[in-house]
């Protein structure tokens, strides 16, 4: 079986974690903070943050792609303006998928894909043009 990656966002220290460890039983998440991956765990009880899993993609450049990650699909195409998405989640079809500002579907294509951010920290970014 896969093994299943993680990381998290924190609601009220409004940061997102790396997540190392998840506790059902005690309903707590083991973390490290993103590029301190050497530092001391933290422990973070489980309704206090948004998982986001990882999709088993890297975007054009290498970095990992997250369920709720803010992408650009126009990289590298010449005379086409930005356009932002959203990573999801699809219940119904059982795969992650990329959804506009109005909710329609694109194809996910990781390697034309730019991560730009994340829709927790970076909402500024969301296309809604």
């Amino acid at each position: 079986m896969k093994d299943e990656k993680f990381r998290a966002w924190h609601w009220n220290k409004k940061r997102l974690y790396q997540v190392v460890q998840i506790d059902a039983l005690r309903q707590e998440i083991v973390c490290q903070e993103l590029g301190k991956e050497d530092g001391e765990p933290l422990v973070f009880p489980l309704d206090s943050c948004r998982l986001q899993r990882f999709t088993g993609f890297r975007d054009m450049n290498g970095e990992e792609i997250y369920e709720d990650d803010i992408v650009d699909d126009t990289c590298g195409r010449i005379g086409i303006p930005q356009s932002t998405h959203l990573v999801c989640w699809d219940e119904k079809d059982v795969a992650f998928q990329l959804r506009d500002y109005r909710g329609a579907i694109i194809p996910l294509k990781p390697h034309l894909l730019r991560v730009l951010g994340n829709k927790y920290k970076d909402r500024d970014i969301i296309d809604k043009s």
